[in-house]
């Protein structure tokens, strides 16, 4: 039986040995690579590092703060008095604005959650630090550290353009709408739009502002971009070295050659080794409750947004919206079910490797081995028939069968908003 790093590392623990590491290198930062490039990107540290940010990083971060405020206030100022107005020609605009509001809100709330649990994210990245094998070629083959790794940033990459390709499509819509209108089609008197609000609190229109107005809004939709981006895939990322871990361990127990229980000697080195799994299991457990810890506030925000997202833009595609808005608000729609989708598969995955402990436990040789064996073997087999899976805090335990649940809820609410318009 080979047995891996970290189950080697455990067992040793239990006998007194002290296993000397090769190398020290970091590699649950390769996970996470991504997230931080998107994190950084506004300015943000999730977690504590020994590279400090400086005074010019602190200052990046402050803006986007300031530019934040900036628009946010502008969508509430144009949505409260179009309201007080009451005009019907307004409605559809302001509907399309308080999508933008809605996902903007949260993508915020989820950079300060993260900020909030920044003390708990950093002992979660430490504590997978740890957990992985070091850089050795034979450590990493039992793992099948580059295989998830892979798996990891094609899922990441693929996320990435998607919302990518949504933030670039609403960010540029409304100027490549006025240059095709002024210089392709020689539309009479047409002006330029702003992308997400058409409110400033200065003049813009046919002056020099008009651009630096462009901008700060489209930086806005960015960073709320990277809010929703990071977060989700430090989620992923995390999930899917819990997976591998899983599915390591669940290997090991189905390979572990139980010795005639008449031999002391042989029975108890078995039981050394089982305590150094065991251990190894409730490790992977603790991590599993960091992690729901961490990002149980984020995924209850993504349901709730995904959720208000989908009525409220079909909503808007049910009422006649108009075709310069058709791409933009399917492709908003789409990302908030592909959010969704991934997160319900992710803890799926989870409850399935977590399962296979149990599994892995009942196809051992447990038969043949000494009755302290078999009662070490069943206890962990009853922790393991209690699956592990996302939390959204103490609301919603998510698995597959809760994306049916989303869109089931997501329509109803969808046919009674439809229902008060007419």
């Amino acid at each position: 039986m080979k047995v891996p790093f970290l189950m080697r590392k455990f067992f040793n623990r239990t006998i007194g040995v002290v296993e000397k590491s090769e190398t020290a290198h970091p590699v649950a930062e390769d996970f996470l690579g991504l997230a931080m490039i998107y994190f950084r990107s506004m300015g943000v540290e999730p977690y504590e590092s020994d590279k400090k940010p400086g005074l010019g990083f602190q200052l990046y971060l402050v803006f986007h703060i300031i530019n934040m405020i900036f628009v946010w206030v502008s969508m509430m100022v144009f949505v409260f008095d179009s309201v007080c107005n009451d005009t019907s020609s307004d409605f559809l605009e302001v509907t399309i604005v308080m999508s933008y509001v809605t996902y903007g809100n949260v993508g915020v709330l989820k950079i300060i959650a993260i900020q909030l649990q920044k003390a708990k994210l950093t002992n979660l990245v430490r504590h997978l630090k740890c957990l992985l094998p070091p850089p050795i070629a034979k450590e990493q083959e039992l793992y099948g550290v580059k295989h998830y790794l892979q798996r990891c940033r094609l899922i990441s990459k693929r996320f990435i353009c998607l919302f990518t390709t949504m933030l670039v499509t609403n960010s540029v819509s409304a100027i490549v709408q006025y240059v095709i209108q002024r210089w392709l089609l020689h539309v009479p008197n047409v002006e330029p739009n702003l992308p997400y609000v058409p409110i400033a609190p200065w003049s813009y229109r046919g002056t020099w502002r008009f651009l630096p107005t462009y901008l700060l809004q489209s930086i806005a939709a960015y960073t709320c971009t990277c809010g929703y981006i990071a977060t989700d895939l430090m989620l992923f990322a995390v999930s899917l070295q819990v997976i591998m871990h899983f599915k390591t361990l669940a290997r090991t127990l189905r390979e572990f050659d139980v010795q005639n229980n008449r031999n002391k000697k042989l029975a108890d080195n078995d039981l050394r080794k089982l305590r150094g799994l065991i251990a190894c299991h409730i490790e992977i457990l603790e991590v599993t409750n960091e992690m729901n810890d961490v990002f149980g506030v984020p995924l209850l925000l993504n349901f709730l947004n995904s959720t208000l997202l989908v009525c409220n833009v079909g909503f808007q595609l049910t009422i006649g919206i108009g075709l310069d808005f058709v791409g933009r608000q399917v492709l908003i729609i789409i990302c908030a079910l592909v959010e969704i989708y991934l997160i319900c598969y992710f803890s799926q995955q989870l409850i399935d490797a977590s399962n296979d402990i149990s599994f892995a436990v009942y196809e051992m040789n447990w038969m043949e081995a000494d009755p302290r064996f078999r009662k070490m073997l069943m206890l962990m087999s009853m922790r393991a028939q209690k699956p592990v899976r996302f939390k959204a805090t103490i609301f919603l335990d998510i698995s597959i069968e809760t994306m049916s649940i989303f869109l089931k809820v997501s329509y109803r609410f969808f046919g009674a908003i439809r229902m008060m318009y007419q």
